[in-house]
């Protein structure tokens, strides 16, 4: 009885050993693919790359993209030249970056430092009037550079220099 089973066993396992090595096929003559596997991942002390079940290179993972916030700090009463960096800011975002503000990589934020529930941003970038500030957030790393003093020199009369600073700026950041 034992010998019996322990037979039955051994085909079992036979059956299951030779079915597995074995490729299944489709009508083309391809291997076919299993849900089970769909992507697996190979490591190379160099490089990861993904692969699908017959170990064919998959598309490789979008690279991270760098994101650009430009807050546009203001209080309660604005004079000319504040109005005129937002107009300038804007216009720059419309103009240069729609496509970028489309797909949410570049945000811009206007913010009255007098309401209180700008307070936490405001303290963080120290704005208590008036600034403009870009920050690039590239792999949780946040580089910010201050265009207040650009802004308040050229915005107003010399409009078309303040976009091309900004515009530059915001460049390098997308990089």
């Amino acid at each position: 009885m034992k010998s019996k089973s322990f037979c039955v066993l051994i085909g079992i396992i036979s059956l299951l050993f030779i079915s597995s090595c074995t490729n299944s096929q489709n009508k083309s003559g391809e291997p076919e693919k299993t849900d089970t596997m769909a992507q697996t991942e190979v490591v190379n002390p160099d490089t990861v790359t993904s692969v699908d079940t017959t170990g064919q290179p998959m598309d490789k993972p979008k690279q991270e993209l760098s994101k650009v916030l430009i807050y546009n700090f203001h209080v309660t009463n604005r004079c000319v030249s504040c109005i005129a960096i937002e107009e300038a800011t804007t216009k720059t975002l419309k103009t240069y970056f729609a496509a970028e503000l489309r797909q949410g990589r570049i945000k811009q934020y206007i913010l009255n430092v007098d309401d209180d529930a700008n307070s936490k941003v405001a303290e963080k970038y120290q704005a208590f009037g008036s600034g403009l500030y870009v920050t690039r957030i590239f792999k949780g790393k946040e580089t910010t550079t201050d265009l207040t003093g650009d802004g308040f020199k050229f915005a107003k009369n010399k409009e078309e220099k303040f976009i091309e600073i900004l515009k530059n700026k915001i460049s390098e950041y997308l990089k």
